[in-house]
């Protein structure tokens, strides 16, 4: 029996398959059918053509930011992400996108739900970066917010004191993170890098340290930082999700953040954690889900990995 036919017996919920590339398989279908209707201002034929609901798909940051009213995707989850869900309405829905033409065909569909499943990685695509500054919704309150927070989070930010606007407006410009709360009225923070990734570095996480107690969700893809981060992320006690997908960690970099009281899921796709590291990281006993993809862990581990830890699902 093949070994991913074998594993998907035997290891909980395990996701199969490579991950989607945004440069290759989703741009092209964002160019050729959303861009003409979701891209810069321009003007044609005397008039000033402006993107459709205020939602541009020409560049990462815009991407991530959304339309006028609220965000278009939720990382991890295609079907609370209306950017994938307005492309599969029937043919005959108005609310379907694109608006013209055909439908987008099944495969194309699929593509956008297994980018967004998979953490919505961008690689280094970049896109547009006009405009970063205009990211601001006009009402207070919907710039603030991020679709769909449960109880879990409203339990976890309990007693948890908001950080003031203009203090987070101050780290946002020093850091180049996007900050934002994790729901309205929230005093937890999601955190993110969404552009210049190599320029975040083990010296921009300290630019954090006025809000470590609040951050509850921490993006650091593909970012310059690196293992001698792992005890200031280890001091983030309200840490539930930590994605350091392509950066420089190693196993001898998790055993603080085994520490975590919250952590739910963390993602060391691309990195060069082994089975140890990953052993060292499980000490936590809320972590749910890690994500292994491309990382030094070896086929032959997985299986141990699951025995050892039958309640944790190890995505590959």
């Amino acid at each position: 029996m093949p070994f991913r036919s074998f594993v998907s017996l035997f290891l909980p919920l395990v996701l199969l398959g490579s991950p989607v590339d945004f440069e290759s398989e989703v741009w092209p279908i964002l160019q050729d059918r959303c861009i003409e209707c979701h891209q810069a201002p321009y003007e044609k034929n005397g008039r000033m053509i402006r993107p459709k609901a205020g939602l541009r798909l020409d560049g990462l940051a815009h991407i991530m930011f959304g339309s006028q009213d609220a965000a278009v995707i939720e990382v991890n989850h295609p079907s609370k992400s209306p950017l994938y869900n307005r492309v599969i309405l029937a043919a005959d829905d108005d609310d379907r996108m694109p608006p013209k033409g055909a439908p987008l065909s099944h495969e194309q569909c699929e593509i956008l739900r297994q980018w967004i499943g998979q953490g919505v990685d961008f690689g280094s695509w970049v896109g547009a970066e006009d405009g970063l500054d205009d990211l601001i919704r006009q009402d207070h309150q919907s710039s603030l917010y991020i679709p769909q927070f449960v109880s879990f989070y409203q339990k976890l930010g309990d007693g948890v004191a908001p950080v003031n606007s203009s203090e987070i407006s101050q780290i946002r410009k020093k850091t180049g993170l996007l900050i934002r709360p994790v729901g309205k009225g929230s005093s937890l923070l999601d955190v993110r890098v969404v552009t210049r990734h190599q320029h975040i570095n083990d010296t921009t996480l300290l630019e954090l340290k006025p809000i470590y107690d609040r951050i509850t969700k921490l993006d650091l893809r593909r970012t310059a930082i690196s293992g001698q981060s792992s005890k200031e992320i280890a001091r983030m006690s309200k840490l539930t999700e930590l994605n350091l997908s392509g950066c420089k960690i190693a196993d001898e970099h998790l055993s603080p953040l085994g520490g975590l009281p919250s952590i739910r899921s963390v993602n060391l796709s691309e990195t060069k954690v082994s089975a140890h590291g990953v052993n060292l990281l499980c000490r936590a006993n809320s972590i749910h889900k890690i994500y292994l993809w491309q990382s030094a862990v070896r086929e032959h581990d997985y299986r141990k990995l699951s025995s050892q830890h039958p309640d944790l699902t190890f995505i590959f």
